[in-house]
């Protein structure tokens, strides 16, 4: 297979070529070729959308389909759902629909005109008016017209799995990258590639662009909230999916260290968390320490390792003994909780440093004593 942007010359035949299914629609076939030569979905898919821009978005072209799979193109066509180019039909007419609006006027004139030609069939006033039978009926009934009926939600189980998968997508990604959501492309690509979920990218599109993590459009649904304050809101989504990715990582931690390379030691779990707390530039436990100090009420000068010491039952034991040590373990993942909930708030990091500034205000060495001014008599 030749490299994407050089597309010279017949393309490779692929080494492995499962064959295609009956029905089996184009995705499902791409997919299992791709499996089947160690390849990404998203790239063969692209690959064999062609060039010039060999974008996963473009409608597969079949020829080159046949040729990595050493098929007939017209036998891909009759086997694969999907593949054979799609037959223009003629535009039907433009059905007219009447508005919540525009349907009291519509109502008095069907209603006046049945005054003047009383003669007139329902089928006929229903012509002259470009309505329905049932829509002559309701306004020669009542003056008023009826609310419009709520249409049910469709319910559909791929694209549900898919708003499911692209939840944890949001999530993941912003948890690794400050709570940056990914972009459209790349949401696409992991479901293609990860998640075994074919799907439309304007499908993807539409969803992540009413997503809270995504668009302003948030404000609709928390009236509330004023334009200024979407900045806090958006942080607060992005936090809140950050948090929770940090929740499902330590409880796993707490619950199987072993899994993660660790033995059940106060040290190492330590460490551990000192080390994802680095790798995110320091911002997980931002405020942890301040928040730390104001329950112990005292140990300003300490890191927060030491103030969970502190904060165990039974306080500092110093060598530390196995009962303790599992103490200090339980007190340190019960805390990072608290924290955590504290931090989810919109406001909860500016409270941590807010409490924190009033408990160093109480505290007698914070006091600033001003000199006295000597005064020349």
């Amino acid at each position: 297979m030749s490299a994407p942007g050089s597309d010279e010359g017949r393309l490779r035949l692929l080494p492995n070529r499962p064959r295609p299914k009956a029905g089996e629609s184009t995705d499902s076939f791409v997919r299992r070729l791709a499996l089947a030569n160690h390849l990404k979905p998203s790239y063969l898919r692209g690959y064999l959308a062609g060039p010039p821009d060999f974008s996963p978005r473009r409608r597969l072209r079949a020829d080159r389909l046949a040729e990595l799979t050493g098929r007939q193109q017209d036998v891909l066509e009759r086997t694969l759902a999907d593949l054979a180019p799609r037959k223009k039909t003629p535009a039907k007419p433009k059905r007219h629909v009447t508005t919540e609006a525009d349907k009291p006027a519509l109502f008095a004139a069907i209603r006046e005109d049945s005054t003047v030609n009383p003669e007139l069939p329902v089928q006929r006033l229903a012509e002259r008016h470009r309505v329905s039978r049932r829509i002559i009926l309701q306004a020669l009934d009542s003056l008023t017209p009826p609310p419009r009926k709520k249409r049910a939600a469709v319910k559909s189980p791929t694209r549900e799995r898919a708003q499911a998968a692209i939840d944890t997508i949001i999530n993941d990604h912003a948890a690794k990258h400050g709570g940056q959501p990914p972009t459209v492309m790349q949401a696409w690509e992991r479901l293609l590639d990860e998640c075994d979920i074919t799907v439309g990218f304007a499908t993807v599109h539409r969803y992540m662009s009413d997503h809270p993590a995504n668009s302003p459009s948030t404000l609709a649904s928390h009236p509330d909230r004023t334009a200024g304050n979407i900045l806090a809101l958006t942080r607060q989504t992005f936090q809140s999916n950050v948090f929770k990715h940090y929740r499902a990582l330590l409880t796993a931690l707490q619950r199987d260290p072993t899994r993660h390379g660790l033995d059940d030691s106060f040290a190492a779990n330590t460490a551990f968390i000192l080390g994802l707390d680095a790798g995110t530039s320091w911002n997980m436990l931002t405020g942890f320490q301040e928040w730390l100090v104001v329950r112990l009420d005292h140990g300003h000068d300490l890191t927060w390792p030491v103030l969970i010491r502190h904060l165990a039952p039974g306080g500092w034991i110093h060598p530390i003994t196995p009962h303790a040590e599992s103490d200090a373990v339980t007190t340190l993942y019960r805390l990072l909780r608290e924290y955590f909930d504290l931090r989810e708030q919109p406001d909860g990091l500016a409270v941590i440093f807010k409490n924190y500034q009033s408990w160093l205000a109480n505290q007698a060495w914070y006091q600033f004593e001003t000199p006295e001014t000597n005064q020349v008599n």
